[in-house]
């Protein structure tokens, strides 16, 4: 049964202006960020200050404020993420959007607060849903392409209320599984920082360029009496790197649509909608449909939307202002005004001995425009009276100045950077989660260089496999996690055979990242038939924790679960994971501050071709997996797609490799090489001037 006889609608603010379109146009609830630490950060976002009065602009309109805290958080960010639920509960939010296990731990400690599983959560399922619950969430953004019977059977769970997208730009790849940005530059489309590499230009190996990638945007006006009978509690509209006009425009039609409980005769108004980013839209999924989603996008038509409000894209920098004058002792002051901020500096008056080894007031002044950030607006001066630039000062009047701009600046900074004060300190066990641990985790004991302890196949890498393979890739001493995506009951129990045929060497079998509610009835009986006899089970989903936890099974949390920070690690460990992954996008000083605080075993891949998008549409042809294609941008990433249980995964030709590395800080208790999608067992090393190191030497963003 649906919690709300009416979906409640729900409208993204990037920016004041947009949260005041979308309340205007009668949204029941807006979602927003900060300047850190949430999903959309090329948004113009909010002050961190500034949230009291955001929220109680948003509750005097009558809708609700949900704050974004939906990134994976690394090591250093922990203390902010847990400052900002502070700050989101003092200022009386009414949910808070989250990704990573690192603020479940911390929910509890938050009772006014709700929690909500973004969709960079990943749940696609009725079993991901029913972990929400049990977890304690109140509501669930579920993948954006599932189905009405997917749908349906996600709202049948109860106890929980479904969040689902209606409107806007449409991923590629499923989710909280997309590394391609960040395999591209660093960029994290996991922590908003994506950078849109699914938009461009793509060249199979035929030279066919297309744009394969590009998903047409999602529109579901015309269905939406029917996600109102489904039970949907909330219509999420896309778009908070969109125009205020776009959102006044978008929140206006779902509006009018479910007050005159029908769509009709607004499709000239939503076809504008889609004409602001030049590309069809579509409601295939809902309907069941995976073929014909992407595309290339047109140019924007002439009578689109505004994509802004006579407003820049970026939130304008405040200028610096000085204002240079003199007191009743003819000292000089300087005060400098940035924003709301301001301070003086007062410099007694100089006797000038040798003009020579001075220099007029306008000259020393330009140490101001020296102090300032690099990007900032030239400053502002004002000489009061004007002839005073010209007055002759001491040369050590510019390092004055220039020390004291350089002061301001930074203090202003501190104010407008995004961090999070609070008034008092975190609650107790929150505090706690954040202080480091006296005692290393003692499994965690081979350095990064170490011989690897595991290999990871796939069912068909697994069939072919002999002992002679492993003897000549010098891999004997490995054993063996073996990935298995059954689609139906009668393969679940052909490859519970082969499991169990490789007894003597597995250590775990490991569940798929992505389940649809086809694919739950197939692997609870590929629970029910190893349960017994498997070492452990490595779960990639909150779908596949929750079936697996069902069985009480010994758990792994495999790279689906892939964690930058060690409270994140800790809090799966609770959760049965008595093994957890660390992600291969972190860089290697963040992987060194989680090896230095972790308090559970960690595994960490040491090569992979990884699977830099996972997706359910289908590729058009040319560039499928039933064509062996080969994919290929402008920048020479490379994808092969293949087809791996219930999704299309885009692998990377060139392979993760970090085999060749020394570090002694990164101490783990598992080295995995994972051979899925490699064209041979990865056997003995020899250096490949094409093997990428991802991010372990630049910055992860």
């Amino acid at each position: 049964m649906p919690l709300h006889d009416s979906p409640e609608i729900l409208a993204p603010a990037g920016s004041p202006d947009a949260l005041e379109a979308a309340l205007d146009a009668g949204a029941d609830a807006v979602y927003f960020g900060l300047r850190r630490l949430n999903a959309r950060r090329g948004a113009a976002n909010f002050e961190p200050d500034q949230l009291p009065q955001t929220v109680e602009r948003i509750h005097q309109a009558g809708a609700k404020a949900y704050l974004t805290l939906n990134i994976q958080l690394v090591q250093r960010e922990l203390g902010l993420a847990f400052r900002t639920l502070q700050c989101a509960s003092d200022a009386h939010v009414d949910a808070v959007l989250v990704t990573d296990p690192a603020l479940l731990a911390a929910a509890p400690h938050f009772p006014r607060l709700d929690f909500h599983f973004s969709t960079q959560a990943g749940v696609s399922s009725s079993a991901g849903v029913k972990a929400a619950r049990e977890l304690g969430l109140t509501r669930v953004v579920v993948a954006r392409e599932l189905s009405r019977d997917e749908l349906a059977a996600c709202t049948a769970c109860g106890g929980i209320e479904i969040e689902a997208f209606v409107q806007g730009a449409h991923c590629f790849s499923c989710s909280g599984h997309c590394l391609l940005s960040s395999w591209g530059g660093g960029r994290s489309g996991n922590r908003g920082a994506c950078t849109s590499p699914c938009r461009v230009c793509w060249r199979n190996r035929q030279g066919t360029a297309a744009n394969p990638l590009s998903m047409h945007d999602m529109s579901l006006l015309h269905d939406i009496l029917e996600l109102r009978d489904l039970g949907i509690a909330s219509l999420k509209i896309e778009g908070r790197l969109k125009s205020p006009a776009w959102v006044r425009e978008a929140v206006s039609l779902y509006r009018q649509a479910l007050d005159k409980n029908s769509p009709d005769g607004l499709e000239a108004r939503v076809a504008r909608l889609g004409d602001y980013s030049g590309r069809q839209q579509s409601d295939g999924f809902f309907q069941g449909h995976r073929d014909h989603l992407t595309g290339s996008s047109a140019r924007p038509a002439a009578n689109a939307i505004p994509k802004d409000d006579d407003a820049p894209d970026e939130p304008a920098k405040p200028t610096l202002r000085a204002s240079i004058t003199t007191d009743e002792r003819d000292a000089t002051l300087v005060t400098l005004t940035l924003g709301t901020a301001q301070d003086t500096l007062r410099l007694p008056k100089q006797r000038i001995a040798n003009p020579s080894r001075a220099l007029p007031w306008q000259e020393a002044a330009n140490a101001l425009a020296d102090a300032l950030p690099h990007g900032q607006q030239p400053p502002v001066i004002d000489f009061q009276p004007p002839e005073l630039a010209e007055q002759l000062v001491p040369r050590n009047f510019r390092k004055h100045l220039a020390d004291f701009a350089g002061r301001f600046c930074r203090q202003c900074a501190k104010t407008t950077d995004g961090i999070v004060r609070t008034e008092g300190g975190l609650p107790t066990p929150v505090a706690d989660l954040l202080r480091p641990r006296q005692t290393p985790c003692p499994d965690n004991r081979l350095t990064l260089g170490s011989r690897p302890t595991h290999l990871r196949l796939d069912a068909t890498q697994a069939r072919n496999l002999t002992a002679r393979d492993l003897a000549d890739a010098g891999l004997d001493h490995c054993d063996l996690i073996l990935d298995l995506a059954p689609q139906t009951p009668d393969e679940a129990e052909t490859l519970a055979r082969l499991a169990l045929s490789l007894s003597e060497r597995l250590a775990a079998v490991a569940l798929p990242d992505v389940v649809y509610e086809a694919q739950l009835p197939a692997l609870t009986r590929l629970l029910d038939l190893l349960a017994d006899t498997v070492p452990a089970f490595e779960v990639n989903s909150w779908d596949t924790w929750q079936l697996a936890h069902n069985h009480d099974v010994p758990l792994w949390a495999g790279p689906g679960f892939g964690v930058l920070n060690a409270v994140a690690a800790t809090h799966l460990a609770r959760l049965g994971c008595t093994r957890v992954t660390v992600s291969p996008e972190i860089d290697q000083e963040q992987l060194q501050e989680l090896c230095a605080a972790a308090t559970v075993p960690l595994s960490l891949t040491v090569f992979s071709h990884l699977r830099l998008m996972v997706t359910r549409a289908q590729l058009p042809e040319g560039f499928a997996p039933e064509d062996d294609a080969r994919l290929e941008d402008a920048r020479h990433t490379v994808l092969e797609p293949r087809r791996e249980g219930a999704v299309t995964a885009l692998r990377s030709a060139v392979p993760l490799d970090w085999r060749q590395l020394r570090n002694p800080d990164v101490k783990v208790a598992m080295l995995v090489l994972d051979a899925i999608g490699a064209p041979a067992l990865p056997g003995r090393h020899t250096p490949d001037a094409k093997a990428s190191l991802f991010n372990y030497d630049r910055r992860l963003r």
